[in-house]
């Protein structure tokens, strides 16, 4: 079959770069794997409350993503590996299959990518555990942005993300690069802001979030304007970077319309006020309430994070300073050879107050991620304000939406010969409903 011009068909697996469907479900399952272990790592230090958070945000995908691919596959059961070789088939991800990734997506990665980091940075951590709880936060970022830009696409055409990825590849890639990029300076900064304060302060500031894609909806009209708060404040993906804050296309659908400066608006205060506060001395907390009387603030981001990043530094300067390579001649009765030995002098891995090294290089890492991306993140949400109309005030672009509805056509023609090809129905026909 004639591969569409532009688009990347579905295909097994490939070596370089590691890809194909069975290289992503293998990382499916190692999400899930890794799931588990940020659980265990809560059990073991006796933080019920983050394990059974995580646990039951886990439980409820799991349930979500078998309900819905028994519904939509054409197999009729909860079958990832037999969906996978539908989806090289067809040359073509199923709808059953999308569903799945839209599952972790939308509900197990923004959960456990908020939940884990932020509660990793007040345990002492084995190496394991912080690498886990890092590759956590990594991983939900990656699926929030993949999951952000195909309901950016289908929210605005008849089409999905791989065939924006073919009629505009360069802009498509700066896009999942900005939203990989903001989505990690979420995590990290709900980790280090709820940490340095309480998630009591943070947390609603992904309530300011839902009631500026609400006001965006009443702005345009919509009845459903309180209905349109609600539901992105519980799905937080929307609240994080908003619903209406569209790049590409003017959103067809009525509960997302309005403009997107006003949720815009709310990511910079929420992102501004979450790093002002930090900064304050509040040695009583905020009320003489439970956690809520705990010492907050300048004092807790300094001992948690700041003289962590200082002794990783220090550490880090060591080991480039004191890096040397010697060789030593090693002779025996046949030959002579080079025995190369690196070494490190007297350096040791960095370790701040009741921090060990894991935790400190955890905690490190949260802070380098907060202090790099989200100044980024908010030069680039002010630019796209200033220079992207789509984005701002909700303007059209008719010319690329056609043009990428015409490729989904085409993709979806390439998917049906390839069926056929394949003698896919005939399959499908012996199998049990």
């Amino acid at each position: 079959m004639v591969v569409p011009e532009g688009y990347v068909p579905v295909v097994a697996f490939k070596f370089c770069p590691p890809s194909g469907i069975f290289f992503q479900l293998g990382m499916y399952l190692f999400d899930g794997v890794n799931d588990i272990l940020q659980i265990g790592t809560f059990l073991l230090h006796r933080d019920w409350w983050f394990a059974g958070f995580m646990t039951l945000f886990v439980l409820v995908n799991l349930a979500a993503t078998i309900f819905e691919m028994e519904a939509q596959s054409k197999l009729k059961r909860f079958d990832p590996l037999g969906e996978a070789r539908l989806c090289v088939a067809r040359g073509v991800l199923t709808d059953a299959w999308e569903m799945m990734l839209s599952c972790e997506r939308n509900i197990e990665a923004p959960s456990t990518g908020l939940i884990g980091p932020y509660g990793a940075s007040l345990l002492q951590l084995t190496p394991l555990q912080a690498a886990s709880c890092l590759y956590g936060l990594y991983s939900s970022a990656k699926a929030m942005a993949e999951g952000r830009m195909q309901v950016e696409v289908k929210t605005g055409a008849d089409a999905g993300a791989s065939a924006l990825k073919a009629v505009r590849p360069v802009k498509a890639a700066m896009l999942s690069a900005w939203y990989l990029g903001a989505f990690a300076a979420e995590l990290a900064a709900f980790a280090v802001a709820s940490a340095v304060l309480h998630p009591m302060i943070t947390v609603p500031g992904y309530l300011l979030g839902g009631m500026a894609n609400g006001a965006a909806a009443w702005w345009a009209g919509a009845r459903d304007y309180v209905q349109t708060a609600a539901t992105t404040f519980i799905t937080v993906v929307f609240a994080m970077v908003g619903e209406q804050t569209k790049s590409f296309f003017k959103t067809k659908a009525s509960i997302a319309k309005g403009p997107g400066f006003i949720p815009a608006a709310s990511i910079l205060l929420r992102l501004m006020a979450w790093t002002a506060l930090c900064f304050l001395d509040l040695p009583n907390g905020l009320l003489p309430l439970g956690s809520l009387g705990r010492p907050m603030g300048l004092p807790v981001l300094r001992e948690k994070f700041l003289e962590p990043a200082a002794a990783s530094q220090k550490a880090l300067a060591c080991f480039t300073s004191q890096l040397w390579v010697s060789f030593k001649p090693e002779a025996n009765a046949t030959s002579m050879s080079l025995t190369e030995e690196v070494q490190f002098g007297a350096c040791s891995w960095p370790a701040a107050g009741e921090l060990n090294s894991a935790s400190t290089i955890f905690n490190t890492c949260l802070l380098l991620l907060a202090m790099v991306l989200i100044p980024i993140h908010l030069c680039i949400v002010v630019g796209m304000l200033l220079l992207n109309p789509v984005y701002a005030c909700e303007a059209d672009n008719l010319p690329l939406k056609q043009e990428v509805e015409a490729k989904q056509r085409e993709i979806n023609a390439f998917a049906t010969q390839n069926e056929q090809a394949a003698g896919q129905y005939e399959l499908l026909s012996f199998l049990p409903d």
